[in-house]
């Protein structure tokens, strides 16, 4: 259940959370001694996450009209957003885009005078995918919507080519998806060096055989949904191990195939290949992230007038109808661990 949106800045919804934090972690902690360690791929945990947006080097007329869209976080099976408080310049509006994603959105005339920060607390729990039984048809999950080339991942030429030789010998959609990860994790090197990684270029990641998360699973889409595989794109972010709390650097992302009688199906290639277990990311996540949106190619909830985003994970602006820079929408994202909800004895 999410709080009640504020925008004046003022007292309310965060001293409430701040209070409801402070009884969570109490109630967290009130066996001491008996809680058994934590384990990120069977037990779910609680994070709080700040995702702020700093205009303060916008570069833009004051009497321009500013349309801001930001990410918003999924709320799932296996990730539930307890609380949500949004602190805003402006007036703002929720909305859901043609994939289900929730966008915030708002708008006003020059460069808003103060930051966008939204705060959440939210349950993660590890997932093994979301069964068939919760699948419509013409809704957001249908694998129909996951089956097409995008801008940058191609479904013939290279990408048919790799895929359809990785395929020989599978019987099934399952054991091809299998293949595919295989591939892509013994081949693809995590490397951020130099140029044109970070795309989910998938010709470049087939060719280069390095990048980073989103390289490597533009390959893997591209090689489940030349074979008529639907593959989804997910993109959030990863939760710092060994830390109770600071920055995150940037993204992460992972891809879900679907198989026909149990539905989508969780990878995560990159994670696999830095961690060597690539067993492990197969068919499963662990808790330790926070899913945002999902889909490249994204036209935006009300449209952008640029062409359609390759993803959508960090704020999206224009001004009279023009892109504004990236680097003149600063975002910055923190987390802290408040507890695992681990067995006891």
């Amino acid at each position: 259940m999410e709080t009640a949106h504020r925008t004046d800045g003022q007292g309310g919804p965060r001293t409430l959370a701040t209070v409801a934090s402070v009884i969570l972690m109490s109630q967290l902690g009130a066996v001491p001694g008996h809680a058994k360690p934590a384990d990120p791929w069977t037990d779910s945990a609680r994070y709080r996450f700040e995702y702020r947006v700093d205009f303060s080097t916008m570069k833009v007329p004051d009497d321009a009209r500013l349309r801001v869209w930001v990410p918003y976080p999924a709320d799932t099976g296996h990730q539930r957003v307890l609380s949500a408080t949004v602190e805003s310049p402006w007036a703002h509006t929720l909305a859901s885009d043609w994939h289900g994603n929730r966008v915030l959105y708002m708008e006003g005339r020059g460069a808003p005078a103060r930051d966008l920060v939204m705060q959440f607390t939210f349950e993660r729990q590890p997932s093994d995918g979301i069964p068939a039984s919760q699948i419509r048809p013409e809704s957001p999950l249908d694998p129909e919507r996951h089956i097409y080339a995008a801008r940058l991942i191609p479904l013939e030429g290279i990408i048919q080519q790799v895929a359809t030789k990785e395929g020989v010998g599978a019987r099934t959609d399952a054991e091809k998806a299998r293949a595919f990860y295989d591939y892509v994790v013994k081949n693809m090197r995590y490397d951020k060096q130099g140029t044109g990684w970070g795309r989910g270029d998938a010709i470049w990641a087939c060719d280069h055989k390095r990048g980073n998360c989103t390289d490597f699973h533009s390959l893997f889409i591209g090689m489940a949904r030349s074979q008529g595989i639907p593959a989804r794109f997910v993109i959030g972010f990863l939760m710092p191990a060994n830390t109770e709390a600071g920055p995150i650097g940037g993204y992460h992302c992972w891809a879900d195939y679907y198989e026909d009688g149990r539905g989508w199906v969780p990878v995560d290639a990159s994670e696999a290949s830095k961690s060597g277990k690539g067993e492990a990311y197969f068919g499963r996540i662990p808790n330790d992230r926070i899913e945002f949106t999902v889909g490249r190619d994204l036209v935006l909830e009300p449209g952008q007038n640029g062409p359609p985003l390759n993803f959508f994970i960090y704020p999206y602006a224009e001004a009279d109808g023009k892109l504004v820079p990236q680097e003149e929408l600063r975002a910055t994202f923190r987390f802290e661990r408040l507890g695992d909800s681990a067995s006891t004895d």
